[in-house]
C-alpha cells in the first residue's frame, strides 16, 4: 500500500507527459475515420438518390393523371370528342410529349385503343361486329435517373360523351393507314347510302380522320353504304383515286369496320418505244408490277389522243416502293385468264441466238415523289404496216395460236390504232402474237382489203400472211434493249 502510495505522489517526469500520439497511431485513426466517413457518405448520397427518385416518381404519376384527366374532358366536351383522344406518338415520326419539372426531363406517351362489346381492341374499332364501348388508354412516363432511364405505367378507360351506338341503328369506324401502316390523319371520310338499299342520307358527315388515322360515322341508320376515303393527292393500293368501299353493311346496335391503305401519290412518267417514233393503241392497257402490290392494270389514255414514242404520260401510283412496268395487260393467273406474253420475262425458251426476254428496269417510288427514273422507259415491239389509205384503221387482236417462244395471252387482247393521213405507220405492239387486220369503219366493223398492204417488224419478232388472210405479227422482246 505504501508502495503504491509513493508512486502515485511522486512528481511525473515533464518529457513524459508531452509524449503525445506515434504516427502509427494517426494512421490507424485517419483510416478509421475515412472507413467511417464512406458508410455515412453512401448512405447520405442513398437517402438524397432515394429521395430525387421517390419525387420523380411522384411527379410522374402527376403528369400521367393530368393527362388522362385531360383526355376525360376532351372526351365528354362533345359527342365526337371520344376521336380526339389518341395515341402519343400517333404516327412514325411524331415527337412525344415531353416536360421539364424540377430540373428533370420527363416524356409522356399513350397507347390509345378501343374496346369493343366483344372485348376486341384496335386503334380505330374492330371487325368483331360488337359495338364501341370506350377507350382503353395506357399512359407511360419515363425519365433519366443519374445512368438508368426509369418509368411508370397508368391504365385508364375512357367512355364517350354518348353511346356510339345506339339501339335503334349502327355506327361505321374508319381506319386510314399510309404506306408505312401509321395512321393518316386529316383524310376526308364520306358515307352515303347505296341506290336503291334501305340505308339513309348521314344528318352529319363524320370527322376528318384524327392523329391514328380513324373516323367514326355516328348514328347510322341500318342498311348498305359506300365509303369514301379522300384527300388532295391521295391514292390507295388499288391505284383509284379515292378511295372507296362498297356495299358496308350496318347493323343496328353494331358497328362496321373499313380499313383502308391510303396515302400520298408517286408520279410516274412512262414513254412507249421511245426512239421509233411509233404509234400506239388507243386506250392501250398497261401493267403496274410491284412486289407489294402485285399486278394493277390501268389504262393511262382513252381514245381521242394520238399517242406515240415521243409522248411522255403520266400517272399516278400508290407507293409501294418499287415498280416495273409492262406494256399490255399482263396477268399471271391460269387458264383462261392468263396473258404471259407482255411481260418480258416470260419469254424464257432461248431463241436461236440463245437470247430470252430480260425483266424490265425497276423504278424506286416514295409518297409525294416522283419517281426515280423520269421518264421510265417501257418497251414495247415495233412494226411498220405499209399500203393503208388514209381512213384504214388498224386492228390487232391477240393470236389463238402463239408464236415460237411466246407464253402466250389466253385472256384475250383487241387494241386499235388511230388512223394515219400517210400510207404508211410505224405501230407499237405490246410483245406476243398479234393478228392484224384493216378496217374502213370502225363503228360498222367493214373489212377493208388492202391490194398493198405490208408488215414489216422493225424490232426483233416475225411477220407472216397476206392481205386476204390478215398478218400475223410476233413482236418478241427476246434480243430488244431498248
Amino acid at each position: 500500500m505504501i508502495r503504491r502510495l509513493a508512486t502515485i505522489l511522486r512528481p511525473v517526469d515533464r518529457a513524459e507527459s508531452e509524449a503525445g500520439f506515434t504516427v502509427v497511431e494517426v494512421m490507424v485513426a485517419m483510416m478509421v475515420f475515412a472507413i467511417m466517413s464512406v458508410g455515412i457518405a453512401y448512405g447520405i448520397v442513398n437517402a438524397l438518390t432515394l429521395s430525387q427518385s421517390s419525387r420523380s416518381r411522384t411527379t410522374a404519376v402527376s403528369l400521367a393523371s393530368q393527362d388522362i384527366d385531360g383526355l376525360r374532358q376532351t372526351a365528354a366536351g362533345s359527342a365526337t370528342g371520344i376521336q380526339k383522344v389518341t395515341s402519343i406518338p400517333a404516327n412514325a415520326g411524331d415527337a412525344p410529349l415531353t416536360k421539364t419539372i424540377g430540373g428533370v426531363g420527363y416524356t409522356i406517351t399513350r397507347d390509345v385503343n378501343w374496346v369493343d362489346s366483344t372485348g376486341a381492341t384496335n386503334a380505330c374499332g374492330s371487325s368483331t361486329g360488337g359495338y364501341l364501348a370506350y377507350k382503353s388508354v395506357v399512359e407511360t412516363v419515363s425519365w433519366k435517373s443519374r445512368n438508368s432511364t426509369l418509368s411508370t405505367t397508368m391504365t385508364s378507360a375512357i367512355a364517350p360523351a354518348s353511346a356510339v351506338t345506339s339501339p335503334g341503328s349502327g355506327s361505321i369506324t374508319v381506319s386510314v393507314k399510309t404506306a408505312a401502316g401509321v395512321g393518316n390523319s386529316g383524310v376526308t371520310v364520306t358515307v352515303t347510302p347505296v341506290a336503291g338499299g334501305t340505308g339513309a342520307s348521314l344528318t352529319v358527315q363524320p370527322d376528318a380522320t384524327n392523329a391514328q388515322g380513324c373516323a367514326v360515322a355516328l348514328n347510322v341508320q341500318q342498311g348498305t353504304y359506300t365509303v369514301t376515303a379522300s384527300e388532295t393527292g391521295g391514292i390507295d393500293t388499288n391505284q383509284h383515286q379515292p378511295a372507296q368501299q362498297t356495299p358496308v353493311t350496318v347493323v343496328a346496335g353494331a358497328s362496321a369496320y373499313v380499313p383502308f391503305v391510303y396515302d400520298q401519290a408517286s408520279s410516274l412518267t412512262l414513254q412507249y418505244a421511245a426512239t421509233y417514233g411509233a404509234t400506239l393503241p388507243q386506250s392501250m392497257p398497261t401493267t403496274l408490277s410491284s412486289g407489294g402490290g402485285g399486278q394493277d392494270v390501268i389504262t393511262p389514255w382513252g381514245t381521242t389522243p394520238t399517242v406515240t414514242s415521243a409522248t411522255k404520260t403520266a400517272v399516278n401510283v400508290f407507293p409501294f416502293g418499287n415498280y416495273a412496268v409492262y406494256a399490255g395487260a399482263y396477268s399471271s393467273a391460269s387458264g383462261a385468264s392468263s396473258c404471259l406474253s407482255p411481260n418480258p420475262a416470260a419469254w424464257s425458251t432461248p431463241n436461236a441466238a440463245n437470247q430470252v426476254g430480260l425483266a424490265p428496269q425497276q423504278v424506286g417510288t416514295a409518297p409525294g415523289q416522283p419517281a426515280s427514273v423520269s421518264p421510265l422507259p417501257v418497251m414495247t415491239g415495233v412494226v411498220q404496216v405499209g399500203g393503208l389509205n388514209s381512213s384504214t384503221y388498224v386492228v390487232a387482236r391477240t393470236a389463238t395460236t402463239a408464236g415460237a417462244g411466246d407464253p402466250g395471252c389466253s385472256a384475250g387482247t383487241t387494241l386499235t390504232f388511230p388512223t394515219s393521213s400517210s400510207g404508211s405507220q410505224v405501230l407499237a405492239l405490246p410483245f406476243g402474237t398479234w393478228n392484224l387486220t384493216f378496217y374502213s369503219s370502225l363503228t360498222g366493223t367493214v373489212l377493208n382489203l388492202l391490194s398493198g398492204a405490208s408488215v414489216k417488224n422493225l424490232t426483233p419478232g416475225t411477220s407472216s400472211g397476206g392481205v386476204l388472210t390478215g398478218f400475223t405479227v410476233v413482236a418478241d422482246p427476246r434480243g430488244q434493249t431498248k
